[in-house]
């Protein structure tokens, strides 16, 4: 798929998130089992888990990762000391992925018409599981004791079935499509962790 084409899944299927056509099942990740200051390791370690295990289910075969960063400044821990970008951050914890396309965008939108612009850059991940798991790291540890951590925003998208993953911290992840059929799998087969207070709402979709 074109770079174009990335740019303009991923544009799509997230404005939607924000809109009323809203195709997205909504997962718990962390759980109330777990405290993120008390007990952040078995935190993080279920959340991983359980968006790993969605991912794989998902992305068995063709994967696209979106990674999005804002200038902020990567927390030191586990970095090499010279490393100021996160997209850099990212790579030197690992990730290395080959790298489709790049432009700008704003994730989220303002109504005064001043929302910041985010670089955004894909990447063609295939059927790596390491490299999903590592962008799934990243997104799940930003707000939490968890290092190394870039900076960044990552979304997952199958290009070819037009659904697309994003964690948005430790609590929970969404996944969204044009069509709901594309998602009764994961609803039905991960149903325990869909999101308690929106089930009736994702039930609908159905």
């Amino acid at each position: 798929m074109s770079s174009p084409s990335i740019e303009k899944l991923w544009s799509s299927l997230w404005s939607a998130r924000f809109g009323f056509e809203d195709v997205r099942l909504r997962f718990e990740l962390g759980g109330e089992e777990f405290d993120n200051t008390a007990q952040p390791v078995p935190r993080f370690l279920q959340a991983h888990r359980r968006a790993s295990a969605i991912a794989d289910a998902l992305f068995s075969e063709n994967c696209t990762g979106v990674v999005a960063w804002n200038g902020l400044l990567p927390n030191q821990t586990g970095l090499p000391e010279e490393v100021k970008d996160g997209f850099v951050a990212l790579q030197s914890s690992g990730f290395d992925a080959p790298q489709i396309s790049e432009w700008q965008a704003s994730l989220y939108p303002d109504p005064d018409d001043e929302s910041e612009v985010w670089d955004i850059r894909s990447y063609d991940l295939g059927p790596d599981k390491n490299a999903r798991d590592a962008l799934l790291w990243h997104a799940i540890a930003s707000e939490m004791p968890i290092f190394p951590s870039a900076p960044v925003v990552t979304f997952l998208i199958d290009p070819k079935k037009s659904v697309m993953l994003h964690v948005y911290d430790d609590r929970g992840m969404d996944v969204s499509a044009y069509d709901s059929a594309a998602l009764h799998g994961v609803y039905s087969g991960f149903a325990d962790w869909l999101l308690d207070y929106d089930r009736e709402r994702m039930s609908k979709l159905f």
